[in-house]
């Protein structure tokens, strides 16, 4: 049994070990980029110094792993051929070892460019190898890559000018389940992207997250192909629903008017973890005539009042 203890504790001490030389390469990775991009708007922290704080907190011992929530994120700003773009990248506090989470955006772009680019550069990523750091290769790519699609945007864009465009006559709903919702980054990524694409609905973070989105199919499936992009435990589609409108307005299909971060309750868990109020949530579905969707997400028939 002592040995067993002394295992037990020296393979704690290893992983803490292991935290803390992830979070270092992390640390030593910004300092680096913020000296490639020096200009103001060139390299930009999501939240300012609040995370690089907390981590070297962690790292000078005055802070404990299950208390350190926060993690990296930043923008960088990239110009090639005159063009520009936006990297956004997440760092998951076991990058490099993880992959990271990586999503870029630019309005030079259209559409099919705009998610050609990101699954090719993150078919890119997949090739590189784990365990050392990466954006400063990611970057090198796209320096390279980018002007080769935004010279093919120019065509089809020409062409929408004289032929007319496809008009979206589906709407449709999607059910997504998580196992979790905790980010911050997400959280924002999920509203920023919801009114980007004027899709309506909630999402309730927590564990378990629970979204909903609707709106025109091809608004829903761009907001799908965003989200399952970023690094998740789980993720699915519990339910997808489609409607042809035919010549009514969408308004009539909708159950929600907005798109909103929902909360019933929160009650803290272990660590970041927290849960709502189911009994809350479910009357919420009611209140929107979604309440059948409880059973899919959760395996029973909904119940309003405070969750026991």
């Amino acid at each position: 049994m002592p040995m067993a203890m002394a295992l037990i504790m020296e393979n704690e001490d290893a992983s803490s070990v292991d935290l803390k030389e992830t979070l270092e390469l992390q640390l030593s990775e910004v300092e680096m980029l913020q000296s490639m991009f020096p200009n103001p708007g060139e390299f930009k922290m999501e939240d300012g110094p609040e995370s690089l704080e907390e981590i070297q907190a962690f790292l000078d011992n005055k802070i404990r792993a299950e208390f350190l929530e926060s993690r990296i994120g930043f923008i960088v700003k990239i110009t090639a051929n005159k063009k520009t773009a936006e990297l956004v990248c997440h760092l998951p506090h076991d990058y490099p070892h993880a992959s990271p989470e990586v999503f870029l955006r630019s309005h030079h772009l259209n559409r099919e460019s705009h998610t050609q680019l990101n699954e090719d550069l993150n078919e890119f990523l997949t090739t590189l190898d784990r365990g050392e750091i990466c954006i400063g290769s990611l970057i090198e790519w796209l320096q390279e890559n980018l002007p080769h699609y935004a010279q093919i945007q120019d065509t089809p864009v020409q062409q929408e000018k004289k032929a007319p465009s496809k008009v979206d006559t589906v709407f449709t709903r999607l059910w997504i389940y998580s196992h979790h919702i905790f980010s911050k980054f997400k959280r924002r990524d999920i509203l920023a992207w919801a009114s980007e694409l004027k899709v309506t609905g909630f999402c309730m973070p927590g564990k378990p997250g629970v979204i909903c989105i609707e709106g025109f199919s091809s608004e829903v499936d761009e907001f799908w192909y965003r989200l399952r992009r970023l690094n998740w435990k789980k993720i699915a589609i519990k339910e997808k629903e489609d409607e042809e409108m035919g010549k009514k307005n969408i308004k009539y299909f909708r159950k929600f008017s907005t798109f909103e971060e929902v909360g019933f309750d929160v009650r803290g868990g272990k660590g970041r973890e927290y849960h709502m109020d189911l009994g809350k949530f479910y009357e919420f579905l009611e209140e929107h005539k979604c309440g059948k969707v409880f059973s899919l997400y959760f395996g029973v028939e909904g119940k309003s009042g405070p969750a026991e």
